[in-house]
């Protein structure tokens, strides 16, 4: 293959991811999953609801979205944080009162301003793979309730539902890192062809 022909390859493919980069901007999952913040505070009496995506290249999840945040607004270590506890274990958590306890909760609550007392965070597993790919934790039981095995078992079917989106989410994280080195390679190979 010469190397106009190459070049103009590469270009295409190039305007391709653009244009997927930019429609995945635009809509992506996140209008489902927006949906769901909105409602679980309701449905399970809780102050907040939040999604979490694993990054497991650095080691920590990030907010894909959640009550009152931004996307990214919150990232938070695979180990020493509820939600990290649960993505490496594969298992729900409830924790009654955070407030005795120093952890991650205090780094994300001097963050955000918003104190966490106490939370239910459940897995969210992958379709195509069957490991963790994120979790949903929700936070403050409102008045003196405690979370109820109906509570986690609302949240895990949730989760159940959510699977497909947030594995999207997942390997899309997967495909930009990829996309990413194959320009650096692309660029570097560009190099030796115009010697």
């Amino acid at each position: 293959m010469d190397k106009v022909t190459l070049e103009n390859k590469l270009e295409k493919i190039r305007a391709k991811q653009e244009k997927l980069e930019r429609a995945w901007r635009k809509t992506g999952n996140k209008e489902l999953l927006q949906f769901f913040i909105d409602i679980m505070p309701k449905v399970l009496n809780v102050e907040r609801c939040s999604i979490f995506i694993l990054d497991p290249e650095e080691d920590q999840a990030w907010l894909q979205c959640g009550t009152g945040l931004e996307e990214k607004q919150v990232t938070v270590p695979t180990t020493g944080s509820v939600v990290g506890r649960v993505i490496s274990s594969g298992k729900p958590w409830m924790d009654m009162d955070l407030q005795s306890s120093v952890g991650e909760h205090d780094v994300v609550s001097m963050k955000t301003g918003f104190v966490a007392r106490n939370t239910l965070c459940v897995p969210v597993f992958g379709v195509s793979t069957d490991t963790v790919t994120g979790a949903i934790q929700v936070l403050n039981k409102r008045g003196q309730g405690q979370y109820t095995d109906e509570d986690k078992a609302l949240l895990g079917r949730l989760a159940y539902q959510l699977q497909m989106n947030i594995e999207s989410i997942f390997l899309r994280q997967e495909m930009a890192k990829i996309s990413e080195e194959m320009k650096k390679k692309i660029e570097q190979l560009e190099v030796l062809l115009e010697k």
